[in-house]
């Protein structure tokens, strides 16, 4: 289900001094370790996926402190989590990275959170992620849903209209 739904953060930074070359080289390896995520991701190997993000992550927060590419690492790694069945994880990342996701009119984040809060019973949370995910989506919405639970959010998305 691997989708391509966040718009990648600009990182560049330009001050010509050492701290730049440091910068650059941290940002290279989370970049690095990024790309090799979105790879297992898109070969259908989301633990590999979950274990580059988590480590760019780690790199992130610790060389990046306050970098928005930490947040699109974030939709990142909630997406592997989703794959692997790993709601709770799924939901804690999703959490992380959905303001700044919004405002990227990015709605991987928000997608995914509606549809680990939905397996995870929390339904009444789940219809309100998963309606502002359809905002951002649009016509595809549906066909961004993962199919095991397409039915049953629009099942869910049909009663809540009506009622």
């Amino acid at each position: 289900m691997h989708m391509d739904m966040n718009a990648f953060p600009d990182t560049s930074r330009h001050d010509g001094g050492a701290t730049e070359l440091l910068f650059d080289d941290v940002e290279s390896q989370v970049l690095d370790l990024a790309n090799q995520a979105i790879g297992y991701l898109a070969s259908e190997q989301p633990r590999q996926a979950a274990q580059h993000w988590a480590r760019a992550i780690a790199l992130a927060d610790a060389g990046l402190p306050g970098d928005e590419i930490r947040f699109w690492l974030r939709s990142g790694v909630a997406e592997a989590y989703f794959q692997l069945g790993n709601d709770a994880a799924c939901i804690h990342a999703a959490r992380e990275a959905r303001a700044w996701c919004l405002q990227q009119q990015a709605p991987l984040a928000t997608l995914l959170l509606g549809q680990a809060l939905l397996r995870s019973g929390q339904v009444d949370a789940a219809l309100d992620a998963l309606r502002e995910a359809r905002s951002l989506i649009g016509g595809d919405f549906f066909e961004a849903l993962d199919p095991s639970l397409r039915d049953t959010i629009a099942e869910l998305l049909a009663q809540t209209r009506a009622a």
